[in-house]
């Protein structure tokens, strides 16, 4: 899920379990795992409009070239092969 808070951030939330949310902030420099209760998560954050492959595919290449955690670059890579699997199912 793709999501933007009050500033205009954008974020990819990578795990859901009901009561913690795990997301990548886009932001300059190396890409991080932040962590929030879900009540908070949802006062804070509203799902975005844009497209969750152009999304990852943007959140990728700036890890490339910034710099990303193991875990947060695990969460896209996992997030990016549930998507692949998702789009090739349909054909």
């Amino acid at each position: 899920m793709v999501v933007n808070n009050a500033q205009n951030e954008t974020a990819i939330v990578i795990r859901r379990d009901g009561r913690c949310v795990v997301f990548v902030r886009f932001r300059a420099g190396k890409l991080t795992c932040e962590r929030m209760d879900e009540s908070s998560f949802r006062t804070q954050w509203t799902e975005s409009p844009y497209k969750l492959p152009q999304t990852l595919e943007r959140f990728r290449q700036h890890a490339a070239s910034e710099g990303c955690t193991q875990e947060a670059m695990k969460g896209l890579e996992k997030l990016s092969a549930r998507e692949r699997n998702a789009i090739s199912s349909l054909f």
